[in-house]
């Protein structure tokens, strides 16, 4: 057993053998991935992020309120335009780190504090790394412009004026109603 073991062993030193079988298993590896199934990338952790966009927001908040308007009115012709402050903002976890140092002139003693700033990085499924997100906050509402049926009426102005300043928590300065030409 030891006589046939050896021999293999002699047999396995052999550089053209050693070729041959780093370069079949490399053959291998680059085929495997031509035949691996497409579920690899749905299994991959999914990103902690929203996916959705500024855009969308905006037009999800200007179809509540033509919504909201159409319960109130009655008329299915609404039209809402919503302007926002900026775009979505992210807040990730930091470190923070203070490092002192004391310099010395002539008898004075001074102390100088430096503050260094980093933020706490996760690993991704494909290697990479990423800022962990603690927050992520969607843009405010600069304003709406709301053109409906029955706009010019005082008390359905109020009525919906009420709502959307109710619903979105922003002031009545910022919502203006029109009535709506027939």
């Amino acid at each position: 057993m030891n006589n046939y073991l050896s021999k293999y062993i002699t047999r396995l030193k052999n550089p053209k053998i050693l070729i041959i079988a780093g370069l079949a298993g490399i053959l291998l590896i680059y085929l495997s991935s031509f035949f691996s199934s497409g579920d690899t990338a749905e299994k991959a952790e999914p990103d902690c992020r929203n996916s959705i966009s500024v855009e969308e927001y905006r037009k999800q908040l200007e179809e509540e309120i033509c919504d909201m308007v159409t319960q109130i009115t009655g008329s299915k012709k609404v039209t809402a335009v919503i302007t926002l402050e900026s775009g979505i903002k992210y807040s990730y976890a930091d470190t923070k780190e203070e490092a002192a140092s004391n310099k010395t002139e002539s008898e004075a003693e001074s102390s100088d504090t430096e503050l260094k700033e980093g933020y706490i990085t996760v690993k991704t499924a494909d290697g990479g790394e990423q800022a962990l997100l603690i927050t992520e906050n969607m843009p405010e509402i600069r304003g709406v412009a709301i053109v409906c049926e029955g706009g010019d009426n005082e008390l359905i102005n109020e009525k919906i004026k009420n709502t959307v300043t109710a619903a979105f928590n922003i002031t009545s300065k910022r919502v203006y109603i029109c009535g709506r030409m027939q």
